[in-house]
């Protein structure tokens, strides 16, 4: 069984080395292929439904995802599907999975205006096009997460396959819940305000977003988007420097 998950593997990994990213604009070591990061972030996804409540109202979702397929038209990655929903959560927070998996919680939504909402999905789409969370996974890959990740690319049907991807769908989801590096951030933010001004959207209503999730702080109480981003007055700093380079 070893054995066969291993050649299962290399040809799910096969020409997965050294390749050119677009939206870093740099050469990266990449492990895991799209099948196999799309697969992940679909059984991903389904383990964040257990935990999460979808948010299924049709105008505030087709909102989303109208301006979702807006900025994901202009990314730098556009070889995959991107999937846009809402999370019915009055938290300020918003993620995104592999494979362009990507959320957005209600109470976020009901606070931002187009452009403001152009920003953290593009944020969030950033993540996606510069392979964050695929090289958070890999770089703290196990041989079980290896294989599990093998198997969801291959579809696996029997048990240990369904358990193994369970496993890893759960490893990841709980690494991702955790956050990005402040550089990632910073990244995502950079990206965000490009992706936003190239579908036509304001790019200067980042720092208003950012405001406004800033407001919302209450007292002895972290939200959930300042838990797992930057300090916000380093981002807004950050951004009055990049908004200006934009072309």
């Amino acid at each position: 069984m070893r054995r066969g998950l291993l050649i299962i593997l290399s040809l799910l990994l096969s020409g997965c080395a050294t390749v050119y990213n677009p939206a870093t604009q740099r050469k990266e070591v990449i492990l895991i292929n799209d099948a196999t990061e799309v697969s992940l972030g679909r059984n991903v996804a389904a383990e964040l439904a257990k935990k999460q409540k979808i948010y299924r109202d049709a105008a505030d979702l087709g909102r989303v995802r109208w301006m979702g397929r807006r900025i994901a038209l202009v990314c730098d990655r556009t070889n995959i599907p991107y999937e846009f929903n809402v999370i019915d959560d009055p938290e300020l927070n918003a993620l995104s999975l592999p494979g362009g998996f990507v959320y957005i919680n209600k109470g976020l939504l009901d606070k931002l205006n187009d452009d403001e909402l152009a920003f953290v999905l593009g944020h969030e789409v950033g993540h996606v096009a510069a392979k964050h969370a695929v090289k958070k996974v890999q770089s703290g890959m196990a041989f079980q997460l290896i294989i599990a990740l093998a198997l969801a690319g291959a579809g696996g049907k029997n048990q240990e396959a369904a358990s193994s991807i369970a496993d890893a769908s759960g490893t990841v989801y709980n690494l991702i819940s955790l956050g990005y590096s402040r550089q990632d951030e910073y990244f995502a933010d950079k990206l965000g305000v490009r992706y936003a001004w190239r579908a036509g959207f304001a790019p200067g209503s980042a720092i208003t977003a950012l405001e406004k999730i800033k407001q919302a702080e209450q007292p002895n109480k972290i939200l959930g988007y300042l838990r797992t981003h930057p300090y916000i007055e380093d981002r807004i700093r950050a951004l009055r420097t990049e908004i200006p380079q934009i072309k």
